[in-house]
């Protein structure tokens, strides 16, 4: 999009050349298509980068010879256009005399690291949080490109939202969601949109299904608009027409416990910490039980990424990370409730980034 801050990926290469000095990390190889995007913004399905004493090479074939020359213009990544063969050929020239390669044993198949075990004489290292470590900060670009999409997510519930009365089926009240996302200038979506009804709603993760909605269901919703491969994620529980009083009070609750959560987002503080804040409130009410997942994760070139928020997260909270913060509370056979939103994490807490309001009824 043309009003959005171009990435500095100059100064992503510095950071992990310094990040690779501070580990003794001779070379670094990299073949998942999120890391190579972040790195050099190529975008196409077949590459690796090889970070070696004399540079920084983005290997491919010839399919993407225009894609690669366009996408990495401006950047000091040489770009080889070549053969599988070739390819090999020239990281073993490179990497003559290197002590060590290292790896990301997160994103390298099991197939892919023999093979490159035997192909090389020298030791592989992995390195599993090398570039997880640098991604979970957000530079200006990155967190213009989320907040555009949190934008588009908002503006597309308000313009659909008063057609769940309407008594829709699950599948198309999110089919209607997602087409006025794409329609607003998402690239893509974040995930398949999840709306769940009635006991549907008790399901986390459920799939939209035929089931037509009704007054007094829960619903909940649970989607995201990509923008320049940048996501969004947002939460919100409605009670259609007259619910239940039980149902209601779970959602003032999951909506407390959500503001607790946020306001405990701040530089400095244990991921873990926010996932207490969310499951102590709603443990006062014996509702802790029925909060079946973690409370975040990091949201960025993936919609699940460090840092994660649960209770056995070791993550520190700093100043520029985008996570987000989503209790939520089942109960089989009746239904569920969820709040989230997306978060910047500022020098003194964090901002929202999606702002739609946490109503209960339509």
């Amino acid at each position: 999009m043309a009003d959005l801050p171009s990435i500095d990926r100059s100064q992503r290469l510095r950071d992990l050349s310094d990040a690779m000095a501070n580990e003794s990390i001779d070379s670094f190889y990299i073949s998942d298509e999120v890391s190579i995007r972040w790195i050099s913004g190529f975008t196409g399905s077949s590459g690796q980068i090889l970070v070696s004493p004399s540079g920084t090479h983005l290997m491919t074939d010839s399919r993407y010879t225009d894609q690669a020359t366009h996408e990495l213009a401006g950047v000091d990544i040489a770009v080889r256009v070549e053969s599988p063969l070739e390819h090999l050929k020239f990281m073993k020239s490179e990497l003559r005399g290197v002590a060590n390669l290292a790896l990301d044993p997160q994103r390298i198949t099991w197939d892919e690291a023999q093979r490159l075990k035997a192909e090389f004489e020298l030791a592989l290292m992995p390195a599993p949080n090398l570039l997880s470590e640098l991604r979970k900060i957000k530079d200006d670009s990155e967190i213009a490109r989320i907040e555009t999409a949190a934008k588009i997510a908002d503006s597309a519930l308000t313009q659909v939202l008063a057609e769940l009365a309407a008594e829709p089926t699950e599948v198309e009240f999110a089919r209607l969601l997602d087409y006025k996302m794409l329609e607003l200038g998402a690239a893509s979506l974040s995930f398949e949109t999840i709306c769940a009804s009635g006991p549907n709603a008790a399901l986390p993760h459920a799939r939209p299904s035929s089931r037509v909605i009704t007054s007094g269901d829960p619903v909940v919703l649970d989607f995201g608009a990509v923008v320049d491969g940048y996501h969004s994620d947002m939460t919100r529980t409605f009670l259609i027409g007259d619910g239940s009083d039980e149902l209601l009070r779970i959602m003032d609750l999951v909506t407390e416990a959500q503001a607790l959560g946020c306001e405990a987002i701040k530089p400095g503080v244990t991921a873990s910490k926010v996932d207490y804040e969310c499951r102590a409130h709603l443990g006062r009410e014996n509702l802790s039980q029925h909060f079946l997942h973690g409370t975040g994760h990091g949201v960025g070139l993936e919609i699940h990424e460090a840092p994660w928020i649960n209770s056995r997260s070791q993550d520190m909270l700093g100043a520029n990370q985008v996570v987000t913060c989503e209790p939520g509370v089942y109960l089989p056979g009746v239904g569920g409730v969820r709040v989230e939103d997306t978060v910047l994490i500022t020098q003194t807490g964090c901002r929202r980034l999606t702002k739609f309001p946490k109503v209960s009824v339509v």
